[in-house]
């Protein structure tokens, strides 16, 4: 069986297996196997049962965080930032007023902090891990899914809303909020808009991404892909206004194709200057404890703004998306495998790595 039927297989079988997926993409980048392939099954849109297409576009939520987490790591190698740089110097102003107004000691929370999730910074969306915060971001949402939200409203919301997981240093808690402040930092370095200055940063042309843009902030590009409807119950994810998850957490459109190459590029170190930024990035916390009622990553995998998994006996580097997306490559095989699944609410024994084991072992096989 050609690699092409293997993955298609693949897709239509996980399809079957799970009837609430509204679709299935799946992509291989694999050149020492001279592999780059995309398959697709089931529809983009519930709605009007329009099949889904290999390509298609989508919303990829917090894989968005490596592109921020890579832009800052430049302007680190670049002069501009230090990740030793504190909250208090970065973010003068109304965010340093807030967040002091809030209990926080601003002079200890550095960007090193915010970038390994251990600045102890409350996240705004901690209710979309929990059932156990009626009152969250994601509740608010749902109430009015057009509201179009600022950054500060939303970082405001986690300062009124929650209160500090610990000091700085001391304790792991996902954090949204920090994610948004790093894409904060670097439009005031930069000053372009995020997504403008991550493409330059990371060099989207140089790497040969070509649908991955700011939603909302930055044009569409040409040709735009087929839109793969994303949802979280019965509601279409694009019916909320992308500024739900916009400003560094999220805020990313792009396809499975344009996440693989960005992903091999990163961890084959052709985004950095220098060698030991990727080492940077890619050091592990260890001993580090995790926040109660936050994201249940594995705290021993976290690295800034990276997690990394073991799958099919080899280590992977990637992050996923809460509408749906899985991005992870295996740097010492030259494998990279993005997925969706495009729904948020998956049931709970939905493994989301588990087609990124299958698609590689059909790799080995074929």
């Amino acid at each position: 069986m050609s690699i092409d039927a293997a993955l298609q297989a693949l897709v239509d079988a996980d399809l079957s297996a799970w009837p609430d997926m509204p679709g299935r993409l799946l992509h291989v980048l694999a050149p020492s196997h001279g592999v780059d392939v995309e398959v697709a099954a089931g529809v983009a849109d519930l709605t009007t049962s329009e099949a889904l297409r290999p390509g298609s576009r989508f919303r990829i939520a917090s894989v968005t965080k490596p592109f921020v987490g890579a832009a800052a790591l430049r302007l680190v190698e670049d002069g501009e930032l230090s990740l030793d740089g504190t909250f208090a110097q970065l973010l003068s102003g109304e965010y340093d007023d807030l967040f002091r107004g809030g209990g926080y000691e601003t002079d200890a929370i550095m960007l090193r902090h915010l970038l390994t999730h251990t600045s102890g910074i409350y996240d705004f969306a901690a209710d979309a891990y929990t059932d156990q915060i009626p009152d969250g971001f994601t509740a608010e949402v749902h109430k009015d899914p057009s509201r179009r939200w600022t950054r500060f409203e939303q970082i405001e919301f986690a300062v009124s809303h929650g209160t500090p997981y610990g000091a700085p240093g001391t304790v792991f808690g996902y954090s949204d909020t920090g994610a948004c402040l790093v894409g904060e930092i670097i439009e005031r370095v930069t000053g372009a808009s995020m997504g403008a200055a991550i493409r330059d940063l990371v060099g989207y042309e140089r790497l040969g991404l070509t649908t991955t843009w700011q939603e909302t902030i930055e044009s569409e590009p040409d040709d735009l892909p087929q839109l793969s409807h994303q949802y979280e119950g019965e509601m279409d994810v694009a019916d909320m206004d992308a500024s739900v998850d916009l400003y560094g957490g999220g805020g990313l459109m792009s396809t499975c194709r344009d996440l693989a190459l960005f992903f091999r590029a990163l961890l084959r170190d052709a985004v950095f200057q220098r060698p030991e930024t990727l080492a940077t990035m890619t050091t592990t916390l260890q001993g580090v404890p995790r926040a109660p009622l936050t994201s249940d990553d594995p705290v021993q995998n976290a690295a800034m703004f990276l997690f990394r998994a073991d799958i099919g006996g080899e280590t992977w580097w990637g992050h996923d998306g809460y509408w749906g997306t899985s991005a992870y490559t295996c740097p010492a095989r030259d494998v990279t495998v993005v997925a969706g699944h495009q729904r948020s609410d998956m049931p709970e024994a939905f493994d989301r790595t588990a087609i990124i084991a299958d698609a590689f072992a059909a790799l080995n096989g074929a």
